[in-house]
């Protein structure tokens, strides 16, 4: 039977393939899932996929100033302010009723 070497460049590529997946794997693995805690003001905040998608209720704080601030109520208009916002892109957009 005959056994060739295995190059070290070939060997090399191949660590760094496996290093590459195992990275993008724990990078993914750490974005999914859900978090949800209680407000301030007794309300309610769920984040998904790490915080890229974030939904509050009875969350009548204001927005941050480095946010995309986009005021629901005066666009609708439905009366009575909800107290929902909604974030987007880890608080680049943020979309609120109040």
């Amino acid at each position: 039977m005959r056994t060739e070497a295995v190059p070290r460049e070939r060997a090399y590529g191949k660590r760094r393939r496996r290093a590459v997946l195992l990275f993008s794997a724990a990078i993914f693995s750490s974005l999914g899932g859900c978090a949800t805690h209680t407000t301030a003001s007794g309300g309610k905040e769920t984040s998904v996929l790490g915080g890229a998608v974030a939904v509050a209720t009875q969350s009548f704080q204001p927005p941050p100033p480095t946010t995309l601030n986009l005021d629901t109520s005066k666009m609708i208009g439905n009366g009575t302010p909800s107290g929902n916002r909604v974030s987007l892109f880890w608080g680049l957009i943020t979309l609120h009723d109040y």
